[in-house]
């Protein structure tokens, strides 16, 4: 088993009857049509599989990979976990970051407090929400540039416009 294994999706069952398998990604949802390789998180531990093919479909992805070859085998993984290795996610532009290289950043205000770690992202609909855990609590900071001014993410720092009591 790889080391740098990152869960981003759950399998939600059978797409149409040759052992096509839909899947539900998470917010690294990218590294599914990037990487050729999955683990799948089983009862009996990761399963890795070597994708044949797998394309954007909806909100989610479609796979295929050898062994799985019918309705019956590709439902029978209805709800396990999808882990790509870190090391296979696609490469981002200049600016852009994956979630899981954020968690357990450093988040700083312009006043140089901190303000705690990142814990989470989540989505309200109009932005990503970056989830702040402290000894004093939580916090919500929308992602946007009004408030996020700076991140560098391999000194796992962001330094953001926000006050440490709103």
């Amino acid at each position: 088993m790889q080391a740098d294994l990152i869960e981003v999706g759950r399998l939600r069952g059978a797409y149409g009857v040759h052992g096509w398998v839909r899947v539900v990604p998470h917010q690294e949802g990218q590294a599914l049509l990037h990487a050729r390789r999955w683990w799948l998180a089983t009862p009996e531990g990761d399963q890795p599989v070597d994708i044949d093919s797998a394309r954007a479909h909806g909100g989610g992805v479609l796979a295929k990979w050898a062994g799985c070859d019918t309705k019956e085998a590709a439902d029978a993984l209805k709800g396990v976990a999808v882990r790509v290795a870190r090391a296979d996610f696609p490469p981002l532009a200049e600016g852009e970051h994956y979630w899981i290289d954020l968690m357990g950043a450093t988040v700083v205000n312009r006043q140089g407090v901190t303000l705690g770690e990142v814990a989470g992202l989540q989505d309200n609909g109009a932005q990503a929400l970056l989830e702040v855990r402290s000894a004093e609590g939580r916090c919500l900071i929308p992602v946007v540039p009004a408030y996020v001014e700076r991140i560098d993410a391999a000194a796992r720092r962001i330094e953001v416009d926000w006050e440490a009591d709103w």
